[in-house]
Parts: C-alpha cells; structure tokens; sequence
C-alpha cells in the first residue's frame, strides 16, 4: 500500500495559464514559497533538481527525473531510491473545469515499505508546504490574467 499526500486548489483562469507557469521548472524559486532553488526543463527523463524548505522540516533536496508528462495535464517527477528503499513520484496535476477554470493538485507518492515509512514521518511537513505551493501557484495564476 502506498502513501499518498496531496494537495488540490481550485484556480479562476484557465488551464493554459496554470501550464505556462508550471512549464518553468527554474522559475519557481521565484514565487514558489518552498523552493530555494528548482531546475529543469520538460521532457521525458530530462533531469530535474529541486532544494525545497519545509517549515518544522528543514530542506529537502530532490533530485529526479522527469518520468510521465502532458502538457494541461499533469508533470510526474520520478525521485530514484535505492531498490530496497522503495519509489517516490512528485506529481504536479491539473484538471480543466471549463474554459476560465481549472483545478490543480500537487502530491507525493511513496511506495514500498521504506518509503511509506518515510511519507507518514513526514506528511505533516509536505502536506503544509504543498498547501503553500498551491496557494502560491493560484495567487500568480489568478494574478495573470
């Protein structure tokens, strides 16, 4: 069974605004409340780094891959573990409502005995930091138009 914490926020634009600042992967430290520092570009299995900062946590560096994609729809960062350790995906998802809304949700999925260990450890960190990236994304989105 895995561990799935996530976070989802309705936005008041439409989901072509959301992707665009989404797509910016080096971006995001800008308006990002948890990043210091992200990077990367879109493309299947192109790198991607991330140096987020968790309140109560500490930082938290992220160092993956991009492993699914699709533009207006979803961005899924695969983190490599060890074999013993189990998987971690981040995953970046949107929804179209209609044409002035979408929904968005942000979320961590840890599978495997180690890593559902260390998704329940820490949920109550990422979930507050996920939140925080959420409203943030909305704000900039929402702010857009």
């Amino acid at each position: 069974m895995a561990v799935k914490i996530e976070k989802r926020v309705g936005i008041q634009t439409p989901a072509d605004t959301v992707y665009e600042i989404l797509e910016n992967i080096n971006a995001w430290p800008e308006w990002s409340p948890i990043h210091k520092a992200a990077s990367g570009k879109l493309g299947f299995g192109a790198p991607v780094s991330f140096m987020e900062h968790y309140e109560g946590l500490g930082d938290w560096e992220i160092n993956g891959f991009v492993a699914d994609w699709s533009p207006l729809s979803h961005i899924h960062i695969g983190v490599p573990k060890k074999f013993y350790e189990g998987s971690l995906i981040r995953f970046y998802e949107m929804n179209i409502l209609n044409d002035s809304a979408c929904d968005f949700t942000i979320g961590a999925q840890f599978s495997g005995f180690l890593s559902e260990r260390e998704g329940k450890r820490y949920r109550k960190y990422l979930r507050e930091g996920f939140a925080k990236f959420a409203e943030a994304l909305k704000a900039r989105a929402e702010g857009a138009i």
